[in-house]
């Protein structure tokens, strides 16, 4: 009793270790462990599934702005051929339509493509010329191409009937008269749809 005994130095801060108390059984466990070897209490969670979780996540959120965009974006208006039937034979009754030959609706673009739409772009008009060649585009539509005189330049009729153009007498070689809508140029070639020979 009469021994003097040296107090116990304790710092006045906590002191980091390598251990720490499992939450579940108290016991020591060092913080490197994933698991208690006691209780088996999980004691953090492995880097890896951190990444697989935010990987899930990044991916989410990319199909998440992928859907608005697609849900926010007006759908394109679709091109519709005339309300004719498709048949071997134009209708009846049309309007006045301009007559003109496939080299003059071409040298009309070729002159000036702003006044060639505003005559013939979505109205009708009657075309004649010589079938250059005829083929079938990625719908199954059957496209005449009128020659102009000159090899590399046509006009370009899609007709209003899918069936063998040789039955309504668009054949190679021939003097046509096609009854069509005009649809404009593509890269100063004249386009025509819903045809009829008349």
């Amino acid at each position: 009793m009469g021994m003097n005994a040296a107090p116990v130095r304790r710092a006045p801060y906590p002191v980091r270790t390598d251990h720490k108390q499992c939450m579940k059984c108290g016991k020591l466990v060092a913080r490197a462990a994933f698991v208690c070897r006691r209780c088996g209490k999980r004691q953090r969670v492995r880097p890896r599934t951190v990444v697989l979780a935010l990987t899930s996540g990044a991916i989410l959120a990319m199909f998440a702005v992928a859907s608005a965009s697609a849900l926010l974006t007006p759908p394109r208006p679709v091109e519709t051929t005339p309300t004719w039937p498709k048949a071997a034979a134009a209708p009846t009754i049309v309007k006045a339509a301009a007559e003109v030959t496939a080299t003059e609706l071409r040298a009309a673009y070729a002159l000036n493509p702003v006044e060639a739409d505003r005559q013939f772009r979505y109205k009708s008009v009657i075309v004649n010329g010589v079938v250059m060649t005829t083929e079938r585009d990625f719908e199954g539509n059957m496209i005449a191409r009128l020659s102009t005189g000159d090899a590399l330049e046509t006009v370009n009729a899609k007709l209003a009937t899918r069936n063998d153009p040789t039955l309504v007498g668009v054949i190679k070689g021939r003097s046509v008269s096609l009854l069509c809508v005009g649809r404009g140029s593509i890269m100063g070639a004249p386009q025509l749809a819903g045809c009829f020979v008349r």
